[in-house]
């Protein structure tokens, strides 16, 4: 049997979160006990398995496109992923802004002071303000992932007509 070290414990859990292998797959493959593989990865879930299954789509799509099919493909990705990471820095900067504005309960509004003459001037934030900061909020708790928004919904209906008939609905992420 192998010491488990670092970085065999790091090789391990690398090849563990793919999902690809079985805790005797894992034992055997790094010359530990299948008991060692169960305590280390205890509690755990494999967390890369997309990515293998992605990889592999992009092995298959390489045998069976042409090369300007292929760029076409990567280059449409790039700019996708990059596109996803502005939105997601952009409503981390949005969601910083909102903070200090709540935390200092201050905004800046225009004051008329006569003859066409506007100032700014710091108001607290009134209800309508706070409404918008969570509505802004919640938004980017989905941009971002926090709050997915998946909810089964049982709707019955009391009609006579239609007693004791129930619906269900299911939203489910596309």
């Amino acid at each position: 049997m192998a010491k488990l070290t670092d970085d065999l414990k790091d090789k391990i859990l690398a090849d563990f979160h793919t999902g690809k292998f079985s805790h005797r797959d894992l034992a055997k493959k790094h010359c530990v006990s299948k008991t060692t593989i169960t305590n280390l990865v205890s509690g755990l879930e494999p967390k890369n398995a997309h990515f293998v299954e992605a990889q592999i789509s992009m092995i298959t799509a390489q045998e069976t496109l042409s090369l300007k099919e292929m760029t076409a493909v990567m280059t449409t990705a790039k700019d996708e992923a990059y596109a996803r990471g502005l939105v997601l820095d952009t409503t981390l900067l949005n969601l910083k802004k909102i903070n200090e504005l709540l935390s200092k309960n201050k905004k800046y509004a225009r004051i008329g002071v006569g003859d066409g003459v506007q100032n700014f001037e710091p108001v607290e934030l009134d209800a309508t303000d706070y409404k918008n900061a969570q509505d802004a909020i919640d938004k980017a708790s989905l941009t971002l992932g926090v709050n997915q928004r998946h909810a089964n919904t049982n709707i019955t209906n009391n009609n006579s007509a239609n007693a004791g008939v129930s619906v269900k609905l299911i939203r489910e992420e596309i």
